[in-house]
């Protein structure tokens, strides 16, 4: 443990840790609220035919908009953390991997 400690203040090291510190947390909580009623344009066979087979059009919205918000944050993230990415390649190319003196294959 002493010589991970030391091998963790070398330059690279230091470096790694900056970058990985600036990062946010990209954990998110999904707070159950009162729901809000809007108004949806559909096609009338398309709405008929989703009655007829019970499908429950808000469920199927509010799925659909999670799904759409996931994907916008996540593309969101990798713009904002590109630069902090490429960083850390541009570390580990240099410096290797912190597990590197321990691998048995």
């Amino acid at each position: 443990m002493a010589a991970l400690h030391l091998r963790l203040n070398q330059p690279c090291y230091m470096s790694l840790a900056r970058v990985i510190h600036k990062g946010e947390n990209m954990s998110v909580t999904h707070a159950k609220t009162t729901k809000k009623t809007v108004s949806v344009t559909l096609d009338p066979d398309l709405y008929q035919r989703a009655r007829d087979m019970g499908i429950n059009l808000s469920a199927l919205l509010t799925q659909a908009v999670e799904q759409q918000l996931q994907a916008a944050s996540r593309a969101q993230w990798q713009r904002d953390n590109q630069q902090a990415m490429e960083e850390l390649n541009r570390i580990t190319e240099r410096c290797g991997l912190l597990s590197d003196e321990y691998r048995a294959f």
